[in-house]
């Protein structure tokens, strides 16, 4: 979860707000657990955190991964999902209304509006993209019949003409290349196109939070290998860091100054703390309280560290 920070507008920190531990489904016959796919883990953090904010409108972003059945389906009334479309998926209109004395079931679904790679064909509907200069964007509201039948969505299209004539790279995958064609959607229809693609640039958010969980909160770091075991260790290690994260929000707004750049000077366009200020500001907390490490076995060192830094002159 992201929480802005209004010392620093504009900018946020994240705060882990759930953990379900994904097991192959090898792994969880030899265990004796249920199998659980990681659409349907994740599924369920975000109905535990919907049931206990029932009030609060809740905006999921996920990359294509999570754009299954288990993940979409009958959500809560009080979250809407942001994610990468499928560039093969078809959009369907929504079906017309039913003729009075119309003998049959139902219709589900209209005509067929198309897929995102079907309908990159120019045209006027395709307008400019605000920051991309070459590329243009569409939206289409439709019914993605496959995976979400009966609710309408808004699909995203961001088409890069000038890409498609590229040879394709060969080798191991860049991070950062701009695709040909990308498509996204939200199950909220009233969000505007350039409102679903900041939404899914903010999804970038959650990589940073994954690599701060091993670097800074400890994830992965346990040595015991039971199932429970590693569930409660984890789930200790980013409740910690969470109220680590929220005691450092509430702490930083009532300091007058925040020196950012104290332990990286070359930073210097650096405008806003990162988990790393927010680990060093705990530490020099505890610190300054009396609470920090010492060494349990050999007294002594403890009481001689502080010297070790001041060493005595050697005579020649």
């Amino acid at each position: 979860m992201r929480i802005p920070l209004q010392r620093w507008p504009g900018h946020a920190l994240s705060v882990p707000i759930g953990l379900e531990l994904y097991l192959k489904d090898t792994l969880a016959n030899t265990l004796k657990v249920p199998y659980r796919s990681r659409s349907t883990l994740a599924r369920r953090i975000v109905d535990h955190i919907a049931a206990e904010l029932p009030t609060r409108a809740i905006r999921v972003a996920t990359d294509g991964g999570y754009a299954t059945q288990a993940f979409l389906r009958d959500l809560p009334t009080n979250v809407d999902v942001v994610g990468r479309f499928l560039l093969t998926a078809k959009l369907y209109q929504p079906p017309s209304p039913r003729l009075q004395g119309q003998r049959g079931a139902p219709r589900k679904k209209g005509a067929v509006i198309g897929s995102p790679k079907t309908l990159a064909t120019p045209s006027a509907a395709w307008h400019p993209h605000p920051q991309e200069a070459g590329t243009f964007i569409q939206s289409w509201v439709g019914i993605w019949h496959s995976v979400l039948p009966g609710r309408r969505i808004r699909v995203v299209g961001v088409w890069r003409p000038h890409r498609a004539e590229s040879p394709k790279p060969e080798g191991p995958k860049a991070f950062g290349r701009l695709k040909p064609l990308e498509a996204f959607f939200s199950t909220e229809v009233s969000l505007s196109p350039h409102a679903i693609l900041e939404t899914y640039a903010d999804r970038w958010a959650m990589e940073i939070a994954i690599r701060d969980g091993h670097a800074y909160y400890g994830v992965a770091q346990d040595q015991c290998r039971k199932f429970a075991h590693i569930v409660g260790a984890n789930t200790l290690r980013l409740l910690m860091a969470a109220v680590r994260t929220l005691w450092f929000i509430v702490t930083s707004e009532q300091h007058a100054d925040v020196a950012l750049r104290r332990f990286r000077p070359w930073y210097r366009h650096k405008v806003a703390p990162s988990q790393f200020d927010v680990a060093w500001a705990c530490r020099e907390s505890l610190q300054e309280a009396g609470i920090f490490p010492i060494p349990r076995f050999f007294t002594a060192v403890a009481e001689n560290q502080p010297e070790v830094d001041k060493p005595k002159p050697i005579a020649a």
